[in-house]
């Protein structure tokens, strides 16, 4: 039963459960708690989806890469994690059809999304990286649906794009071993490290930027400045120093977990900066 719990990734169900949770208290003027469970159910049922559909079809590079993941480690399945995919597609479709058509739809746009990039796009040089990263964002819209203060949320959205964008491409150099083995096309393999690397600079660079607008905006108060100083600038600061040493000694893998972490401050910084 671990196995099946492993697969689907807790780490992300949990950050996209932290994210639908606080979007969901951003944008709605007064609550409705069976609507925030039901957007809950849907972002993580879908999230769950996608990770093991990701496993499936990435099995053979995880071989090498991730040996000890639920497939490749054969503690359960391709038939088993199959059939758990479907269920929660199911399930996540359903839920987003009790929060109405328009929500229906955007459950079922994310899943179609997630299944074509996993076979398709996802050793394709920017693309991949790129539709993942929207899928990041697209998740804030979803959970103003019921509400209709996207606006509300789009700076976070953007942000989430961006730090998506930034750890996809990371995740693409800790991986290259294997996806070279397997002749996927990712943008670490088509540029090379040094190349991708650099784009990585000037995106982190951008995301500073970007936080630092917003910051010296009338948008959010002191307690943004605030986690965005002492949590998120230190994050993108040690990665961006990480970055400028010697790459051959850079642990990718451990830059793609510590951004994967910062979300967590990130999304508090936008609900804490807004009440």
């Amino acid at each position: 039963m671990r196995s099946y719990f492993k697969i689907m990734r807790p780490l992300n169900l949990l950050i996209t459960a932290f994210a639908s949770l606080t979007a969901y208290f951003i944008v709605s003027d007064s609550m409705n708690y069976g609507d925030l469970m039901l957007i809950i159910a849907t972002t993580v049922l879908t999230a769950g989806a996608g990770n093991i559909i990701n496993d499936i079809i990435d099995i053979k590079i995880d071989t090498i890469n991730k040996p000890d993941r639920p497939l490749p480690s054969k503690s359960i399945s391709v038939t088993s994690a199959y059939y758990l995919y479907f269920i929660l597609v199911g399930t996540s479709s359903y839920a987003g059809y009790l929060l109405g058509y328009h929500s229906f739809a955007a459950v079922l746009l994310v899943n179609l999304i997630l299944f074509f990039y996993t076979i398709f796009l996802k050793r394709r040089p920017f693309w991949g990286n790129f539709v993942v990263a929207f899928t990041g964002g697209y998740l804030f819209y979803f959970c103003s649906i019921t509400t209709g203060n996207f606006i509300k949320i789009l700076p976070l959205a953007i942000s989430a794009f961006l730090f998506h964008f930034i750890r996809e491409i990371i995740k693409d150099i800790a991986d290259i071993e294997g996806d070279r083995h397997e002749r996927a096309n990712t943008m670490a393999i088509k540029l090379g490290v040094h190349r991708t690397v650099v784009i990585v600079k000037a995106l982190l660079i951008s995301l500073a930027f970007y936080l630092v607008t917003l910051m010296t905006s009338e948008s959010y108060n002191f307690k943004f400045v605030l986690i965005i100083l002492v949590f998120v600038f230190p994050v993108i600061i040690y990665t961006l120093t990480s970055l400028f040493k010697d790459i051959s000694k850079v642990n990718f893998e451990r830059l793609s977990l510590v951004i994967k972490i910062d979300m967590f401050f990130g999304i508090l910084a936008f609900y804490f900066g807004m009440i």
